[in-house]
């Protein structure tokens, strides 16, 4: 029997609470495209810093490393990769800054053309290099940066907008979140956003027991009304569409599951249909009830779902959320869990999985830094 080829590989690493994936697209030639998401919090770095190095020598690079938002959870290793040697393999990193904000108020017109430094947007610090601290490093300052958006800054707009990214010989990347407006809220909070993201939450949270309810009615789980997300920086997350050679996957960030929606059925209706089906979709917020939306299911019907997060401060994956994905999308959908935990085990359960269909995957067995691994094969 023939192999067939891989045309996207996914690894979400082990990152606590946090995210941080590796994308690879093997290219038919020339080397392989490969794009890192998130550094998830600082104590990740280390087992980022180990999967680096581990990459072949001679094929080392990361053409994008993508740091979606500032929140703890996603740019703590993001701030040690800045720091390190490996980040001159970095082809580029998008990420929106305070220089890229646009301002809601009118004669304040969005500013790009401020040399705002990485470390300098995602610590506060001086961007004057005699000022000292992180942000006086040269070859800090001079690192590229969203240079496929010319320099400005990656949003899509109007509500339901997106953009694409054409890499030759390689991926398509979709940009769905955030907004224009997403980023204007952004900037009225900027200062205060910031703070927030260098201090780790769950150190002001007292964690409590992990009480997990019965999974006997997931009609009623799923039709339960939440809240909405109002999480400031997580409006203004990065969230991308990415596709290689007939393959596809959604990295939904901490992404509104509205604006997702909004912007897959964008692009779904210029390609002539109203939803998008796709092989994955890495599931917004830690699979959040917030954020894991009906209308997200019904844009962007997938075969896979990925969860990143381990649930011990905040308690993710939602019940309820889980419930919408076994009920609401196509037959026999595979659950991915990068932590085997009891509230993610549960899903395993092999009554629940007959009486529903789905199937669910785990790291494997004695693996305790390797996360969960997908391969999307290559389709005409």
């Amino acid at each position: 029997m023939a192999t067939v080829a891989t045309a996207i590989h996914i690894e979400v690493l082990p990152a606590r609470l946090g995210d941080c994936l590796l994308v690879e697209c093997p290219r038919p030639a020339g080397p392989t495209w490969r794009m890192l998401v998130d550094g998830g919090p600082p104590d990740t770095w280390p087992l980022l810093e180990a999967r680096l190095r581990r990459l072949d020598p001679a094929d080392s690079h990361l053409d994008v490393a993508v740091i979606t938002h500032i929140d703890n959870d996603h740019i703590g290793g993001m701030l040690e990769l800045l720091s390190s040697d490996l980040v001159a393999d970095v082809g580029d990193f998008w990420f929106n800054g305070r220089t890229h904000l646009p301002a809601s108020g009118p004669g304040r017109p969005r500013s790009v053309e401020q040399g705002e430094s990485l470390v300098a947007a995602l610590t506060g610090t001086s961007d004057d290099p005699l000022a000292g601290g992180p942000a006086a490093h040269s070859r800090e300052r001079t690192l590229p940066r969203n240079t496929a958006f010319g320099g400005g800054p990656v949003d899509t707009g109007e509500t339901g907008g997106f953009v694409e990214v054409a890499v030759p010989g390689g991926p398509t990347i979709t940009v769905l979140s955030p907004t224009t407006r997403r980023l204007e809220k952004l900037a009225d909070t900027w200062a205060s956003s910031l703070r927030e993201a260098l201090r780790p939450r769950e150190s002001d949270r007292a964690v409590e027991v992990d009480v997990l309810g019965p999974l006997d009615d997931l009609r009623h789980l799923a039709d339960a009304r939440t809240p909405k997300d109002s999480s400031v920086p997580n409006g203004s997350s990065i969230a991308l569409l990415v596709e290689h050679l007939g393959a596809s996957v959604v990295l939904g960030a901490d992404a509104y599951g509205s604006v997702l929606a909004a912007g897959l059925r964008g692009v779904a209706r210029a390609r002539g249909t109203e939803s998008l089906a796709v092989d994955a979709l890495k599931l917004p917020h830690h699979a959040s009830q917030a954020n894991v939306v009906a209308a997200l299911l019904e844009a962007a019907p997938a075969s896979h779902y990925l969860v990143s997060t381990n649930g011990d401060v905040f308690h993710h994956p939602d019940d309820a959320a889980i419930a919408r994905v076994v009920l609401d999308a196509p037959p026999e959908p595979t659950l991915w869990f990068n932590y085997r935990t009891p509230r993610t085990e549960r899903w395993a359960d092999p009554g629940l999985t007959r009486s529903h269909g789905h199937r669910v995957a785990f790291p494997e067995t004695g693996s305790v830094d390797a996360g969960i691994v997908l391969d999307l094969p290559a389709r005409p």
